[in-house]
């Protein structure tokens, strides 16, 4: 027993010697890891996993509200319709006193106007270089004021049947002609004001009359004898003074009494319109009495 030899395994060496090549394998791999895929990182450092939704993923996943979806329309409309009625109203105050009858047809009848005033104007200079050469040429004095118009037409007819209807409700009024229209008017004032303030006062209201309508007649150069151009010079001052509103039955009368012995049957028209208007009886009528002198005043200058 003593003689035989002890036999011993090293089995632990074995395992050491196993486990070091193992953890030296390991700690190797761990390194090329660390270098080649993952940024470096303490040993210490813990990666956790978060099982509770984050508060502001959460909220992303929730549907927007309809102020905050619809919010840059809803902004967009406002604007326009407050820029919109802005703009309307602009425009209502510019066209608010324009004359609804004759926007009616004004396109229909622009370019009939247009050649009108091209021929008309080559007449005015053909009869103003002739009477230049005859030297009795008469320069007629020009005049602005403001109508109460009850309606326009582009047939005479229809113009004088709304005459009648106003004539049966006791209403004057008169047609004046001009660029082929029939113009209806019942009344005449020296200031746009004013004119409003007569219509809107002085007629019933089943009637649709537009006052404060601006009307003019221009000044022309007419061939006249050296007393009809006296005699028209002292009508223009008449007529200035009452279409401010005056009317003097003496001066009238004055100016009937100088009336000139031959006088074209144009300037006789006059004279008898002028002896009409004393005999008028309200202000209206006496009105219109004045715009038929006026009218005929400007039919001598277009003759």
């Amino acid at each position: 027993m003593d003689n035989k030899k002890q036999i011993s395994v090293q089995i632990n060496q074995n395992k050491n010697s196993s486990t070091k090549h193992n953890a030296t394998n390991q700690s190797t791999l761990e390194d090329y890891i660390r270098e080649n895929h993952h940024p470096m990182m303490d040993d210490d450092q813990v990666f956790k996993r978060k099982y509770t939704p984050d508060s502001s993923a959460f909220n992303h996943s929730k549907k927007p509200s309809f102020w905050s979806k619809y919010k840059s329309f809803i902004i967009s409309a406002c604007t326009a319709i407050v820029i919109g009625s802005f703009l309307g109203l602009m425009m209502l105050n510019i066209f608010v006193d324009l004359d609804p009858e004759e926007v009616a047809f004004e396109q229909n009848t622009s370019n009939d106007q247009a050649v009108s005033a091209t021929s008309d104007q080559s007449d005015e200079k053909d009869n103003t270089t002739a009477n230049a050469q005859e030297g009795e040429a008469f320069q007629s004095q020009a005049f602005n004021f403001f109508v109460t118009q009850a309606g326009v037409f582009t047939n005479q007819s229809a113009a004088q049947q709304l005459v009648q209807e106003l004539q049966e409700d006791q209403i004057e009024s008169m047609v004046w002609s001009r660029d082929e229209n029939f113009h209806v008017f019942v009344g005449l004032k020296s200031t746009h004001e004013a004119s409003k303030q007569f219509t809107s006062s002085a007629f019933p209201s089943n009637y649709e009359l537009y006052g404060g309508k601006e009307w003019h007649i221009d000044s022309a150069s007419i061939s006249l004898s050296e007393e009809e151009k006296d005699w028209l010079t002292g009508l223009e001052s008449l007529l200035a003074q009452m279409i401010e509103g005056g009317m003097e039955e003496e001066a009238i009368d004055q100016w009937l009494a100088d009336e000139p012995s031959a006088v074209s049957e144009e300037v006789q028209a006059i004279s008898t319109e002028v002896e009409s208007i004393k005999t008028t009886e309200d202000e209206q009528a006496s009105q219109v009495a004045l715009l038929k002198i006026l009218n005929q005043y400007e039919n001598i200058a277009n003759e």
